[in-house]
């Protein structure tokens, strides 16, 4: 691994992918199109008060050393850049975990995890599922049947209070009209581990629309199983699903009770519920890629857990996020 010294003349670095090389050598090679990404920026570095004026605002990013090209393809854009026909854009859509105990179903982490029961198999008076409550540890329940979720909401997160707020009238002019909505999202598992991604259904809906001045919250998050995709992140054994994005109407009032209800401090554009079915018949699994009979994980109990990442992608915005979870069953 090496640094390309960017300090003073622009550069250009191209190197051929592993599947690019093949095509080369295979007489039909032809670029056709191209992706731009940011993996590297730190955009925190960019100066706005500078005591030495504009031309310095973004002098530090500008001469941050910057890798070579990969060849490999799981080492190239995680964050690729939005082609947008808008000029006056500025902000752009995020993905956040929602945790507000106002919605019942929704799941919270645990020391920086979410936790996916796996009971395949599990005979025993009391099963993981109880071993958890026991724990206070909130979970997804990893099958077809479980009606828990992570929430996922998206939107222009400018902090709340501050301009432009979360109106519907902003969600409009800030968020639809620039094509920044998404309609669904793509969820991303280790299909050794997760069989099957559950998304909210497409009459699920999130709303802070009636009551006394829009402070109430009414939600109904009902799953149900996402379609498999082609897709890919380039990372191995990882597959992708389409689940369904449902319009996220939490609206600013002057209450701001708004902030009671969603983690987006600003126009918010989607949402969605995410359950994960876990593969049948786990066993060699769990000393293969994860932890065996380990009792520091949930007090009292001996367990067996494999930690994996779940990465989301708004299929509009391009929005990402990752995930922690981890698939555990007792020992």
């Amino acid at each position: 691994m090496s640094f390309l010294d960017n300090s003073g003349d622009i550069i250009l670095d191209a190197v051929l992918t592993e599947t690019g090389r093949r095509r080369m050598a295979q007489g039909n090679f032809k670029i056709v199109k191209f992706a731009l990404g940011d993996d590297e920026i730190d955009y925190s570095l960019y100066k706005k008060n500078h005591s030495s004026g504009s031309a310095y605002y973004d002098l530090e990013i500008l001469q941050t050393p910057v890798f070579e090209a990969f060849t490999q393809i799981n080492a190239g854009i995680n964050y690729g850049l939005l082609a947008t026909a808008a000029t006056d854009l500025l902000y752009m859509p995020v993905l956040k975990i929602n945790e507000k105990t106002a919605y019942g179903d929704n799941v919270r982490k645990r020391n920086g995890l979410y936790y996916v029961t796996d009971t395949s198999g599990d005979t025993s008076a009391k099963n993981i599922k109880s071993k958890l409550n026991d724990a206070s540890i909130s979970y997804l329940e990893g099958s077809t049947t479980g009606n828990s979720y992570i929430m996922v909401e998206g939107g222009l997160d400018t902090g709340f209070g501050t301009t432009p707020v979360g109106s519907s009238e902003n969600r409009e002019s800030n968020i639809v009209a620039n094509n920044l909505n998404d309609t669904s999202f793509t969820v991303f598992v280790d299909n050794r581990i997760i069989s099957e991604v559950r998304g909210a259904s497409p009459t699920s809906y999130v709303n802070n629309t009636s009551g006394d001045g829009g402070t109430d919250l009414n939600y109904s998050i009902d799953l149900v199983a996402g379609t498999p995709t082609s897709l890919n992140i380039g990372v191995e054994n990882y597959t992708g699903y389409k689940i369904n994005a449902i319009p996220n109407q939490i609206s600013y009032n002057t209450q701001a009770t708004d902030q009671d209800f969603s983690v987006i401090g600003g126009p918010r554009s989607a949402m969605t519920g995410i359950s994960l079915v876990v593969k049948s018949g786990l066993s060699a699994e769990y000393s293969l890629y994860g932890t065996v009979s380990d009792t520091t994980r949930v007090s009292g109990v001996t367990v067996d857990f494999i930690d994996t990442m779940v990465y989301v992608a708004g299929d509009n915005s391009g929005a990402t996020i990752e995930v922690p979870t981890t698939v555990i069953k007792l020992s």
